[in-house]
């Protein structure tokens, strides 16, 4: 039988391409704690950048009054817009005439696709989850880096405006004094007291801890073998989906390869969102023949970006113990 490009293209799409979703949301804790805690949104058809709503200070008008007192009734002006511009990625699936000759039954063109579709699902779930972490914007996303920061962010820079500023600890810490419980400014378990504290509001504080393993492992050796703390369904649903899990205060802690070395994000994913092109969501552009080569190509496309509403809701650590 010969190749049929309509029916390849059909066969990709249609039976490899809902794993290319699932492949990169489940190659990462840190992308499964997005899909798990619903902030990945696909529901955006367009626009230069996504422009994310913010209440940056308190109004004014209003407070208390008798009788005839004058009211103010000045309008707030405490509304602005973060912008952040869209990462676009792309993997190629190319398929040469000797690999047509040499694939020209059903069966052999099935595997073929399925092959090479393994590889742009591989392709695109290493350059995401890098830059989940690490994007610096251009043509990627702006990564949790970033976001999580005192620099500029969907084009408000936290160090003029400080009101949209994480709260960031440099310093540079060693193991030895991490597992100290003498220690009181440098033990493990007194600096995740601070983080928590400089991201609660009200009653919302962060929900979620992500490092590395070697930091994941130096927590894990000072938590008391009689400590108890009430578990989440959060966690439970990321340990489910076979990611190891520790607790702080009820917070999961996860551990993610792709972390940064020497960071522990303390995260609110209620601030957090994950923005998808609803027309550009891992979408399947079909094969066309290559014009001064012998062979065809298809491409798949994705349109996304990292977004936040709220910077002071989030925190880092930048100098933890990296060997």
């Amino acid at each position: 039988m010969a190749l049929n490009w309509d029916y390849a293209s059909t066969v990709t799409r249609e039976n490899f391409m809902p794993q290319v979703q699932d492949n990169i949301y489940d190659s990462s804790a840190m992308f499964k704690m997005f899909d798990i805690d619903g902030r990945i949104k696909t529901y955006l058809e367009g626009g230069r950048t996504i422009s994310e709503g913010l209440e940056y200070k308190k109004q004014t008008a209003g407070g208390t009054y008798k009788a005839w007192d004058i009211l103010d009734n000045t309008p707030p002006d405490n509304l602005t817009r973060a912008d952040f511009t869209w990462g676009d990625y792309y993997a190629s699936i190319s398929i040469s005439g000797d690999d047509e000759d040499q694939n020209s039954g059903k069966e052999a063109v099935v595997n073929l696709l399925q092959n090479r579709t393994n590889g742009a699902k591989k392709k695109l779930k290493d350059d995401l989850s890098n830059d989940l972490f690490t994007g610096t914007g251009g043509k990627g996303i702006v990564g949790l880096d970033t976001i999580v920061g005192a620099g500029t962010a969907g084009a408000i820079n936290g160090a003029v405006e400080t009101w949209w500023a994480s709260g960031v600890d440099a310093t540079a810490y060693l193991e030895s004094q991490l597992i100290d419980s003498t220690d009181t400014t440098a033990f493990m378990k007194r600096l995740f007291q601070k983080a928590v504290r400089s991201g609660e509001h009200g009653a919302e504080t962060q929900n979620l801890i992500v490092t590395t393993p070697l930091v994941w492992d130096i927590f894990e050796s000072i938590l008391e073998e009689d400590a108890r703390y009430n578990k989440s369904t959060r966690g439970d649903q990321i340990a489910k989906a076979g990611f190891d899990v520790l607790w702080w205060r009820s917070t999961p802690i996860i551990r993610d390869e792709l972390c940064p070395d020497g960071r522990v994000y303390f995260l609110n994913t209620n601030y957090l969102y994950l923005r998808t092109h609803k027309k550009v969501n891992f979408m399947f552009d079909p094969f066309v023949k290559v014009a001064n080569q012998r062979g065809r190509v298809a491409h798949i496309f994705h349109k996304t970006a990292l977004t936040t509403t709220n910077r002071r809701m989030h925190y880092k650590f930048t100098g933890f113990p990296t060997s």
